[in-house]
């Protein structure tokens, strides 16, 4: 059997790629999952401008929010590009991606054209 869009055949069993492919933005799209009720919610939160500087900075202070902090107080540190940007500067999710089963959102943040890197708040779904 074979599945035929436009004008090209695609075997039956790569339809499922197809429904996979297009199925992954919507997967993308959904809505995060409230903070769990005992835990607060910091008024700021980490990004960065390259997920890659992200990496680093999670890398070298072992995700301790405590160590960020201090780390991004400190003038004379390498902040790797990275700031605590406030929630209410924050406008929505831009892009999301996993890597190495860590999942990273890249957030819309006012008064920027670019998107800002932060651990995602959404765990990373299972391959």
């Amino acid at each position: 059997m074979r599945l035929i869009l436009g004008t090209h055949r695609i075997p039956a069993g790569g339809a499922w790629l197809v429904l996979a492919l297009l199925a992954g933005p919507a997967a993308a799209q959904r809505a995060k999952a409230p903070a769990p009720a005992g835990k607060p919610v910091p008024e700021k939160v980490v990004t960065c401008g390259a997920l890659s500087n992200l990496r680093i900075l999670m890398a070298e202070t072992g995700g301790d929010p405590a160590a960020i902090r201090t780390r991004l107080a400190d003038p004379k540190a390498d902040h790797l590009g990275c700031t605590r940007t406030g929630r209410d500067r924050i406008e929505g999710n831009a892009e999301r991606v996993v890597v190495g089963g860590t999942a990273y959102d890249c957030l819309k943040v006012k008064e920027s054209s670019l998107c800002r890197w932060t651990p995602s708040g959404v765990p990373a779904e299972p391959p």
